[in-house]
């Protein structure tokens, strides 16, 4: 993309951010079938977020992408977490208004829910501190080279920061990043505690999703009783208990060395005896 046209991009994305936040706040205080008016909420917000991505990296992927340049699976979490919750308070609470109930804002989320929502940002937090701890080792000569001919990328358009692989630029991030790992070594690599954190992620998101179509799908019982749509669905404690033990094994995992350093000089010689050739 041309430099010059950026800001004129970045400016009619953010505009249009602007317009699909005002529409999901539009369609759920006018939706007649609040389970639509709920679902078209949630487009409008995924919407907001790609119209954000355009804006800041040129791609509707851009909120999700990385200081590295390679599509965030915690970042996807947490977008994901972000536009079901807020997309059910703000249908709930305009609705509430729209009826007349008195404390429309007065909604109840359950403190399993609040934990799953605390460990995700955590996990969004956590994840590039992990990886900070990797910054200062060296990949093997040569294996930077080897791992972007597997993904296909330039070889110029790469680099490793320490031992983390990292693309120049933000276009050639691949959803595909999200089930791969983190390192040099094992960028071109499944990786496993990823692929099941996604999984959790995506099937617990599922369900909830289901539990709050069928709430939004339940009429008002006559004279709009003051708790209708006054509490989001539980989250159960069990179902917590197996997100924030996927989010540690994530992290763990992340953590955890998947290929080897380059030998420093001083390592080398202490390595091979006086006189030896290595």
């Amino acid at each position: 993309m041309d430099r010059t046209m950026e800001p004129k991009w970045a400016m009619g994305a953010g505009f249009a951010a602007i317009a699909f936040l005002a529409l999901a706040f539009f369609v759920s205080g006018m939706a007649s079938w609040y389970a639509v008016g709920w679902a078209v909420t949630v487009g409008a917000l995924t919407a907001f977020c790609a119209c954000i991505g355009i804006a800041v990296n040129g791609r509707p992927a851009g909120l999700i992408i990385d200081n590295r340049n390679r599509v965030s699976l915690s970042k996807f979490q947490a977008t994901a977490w972000s536009i079901l919750i807020l997309s059910a308070l703000i249908t709930a609470a305009l609705v509430r208004v729209r009826l007349g109930l008195p404390a429309p804002l007065d909604i109840t989320l359950r403190g399993e829910l609040l934990a799953v929502m605390g460990i995700s940002a955590t996990s969004l937090v956590a994840s590039p501190v992990v990886l900070s701890m990797k910054a200062g080792e060296t990949p093997p000569d040569g294996q930077i080279d080897a791992t972007a001919a597997k993904l296909g990328d330039d070889p110029a358009d790469v680099s490793a920061a320490g031992k983390l692989y990292t693309r120049d630029a933000a276009g050639d991030a691949s959803w595909l990043d999200m089930f791969r790992g983190e390192e040099v070594s094992n960028a071109a690599a499944p990786d496993l505690g990823k692929v099941q954190q996604f999984l959790i992620s995506v099937v617990v998101m599922v369900i909830y999703a289901a539990a709050l179509w069928s709430m939004f799908d339940t009429l008002p019982p006559s004279g709009a009783h003051r708790t209708y749509l006054g509490e989001l669905p539980p989250f159960g404690q069990n179902m917590a208990w197996l997100v924030g033990i996927s989010h540690t094994a994530y992290l763990a995992y992340k953590a955890a060395p998947h290929g080897r350093s380059a030998e420093s000089p001083a390592a080398q010689s202490a390595s091979t005896p006086d006189g030896a050739v290595g």
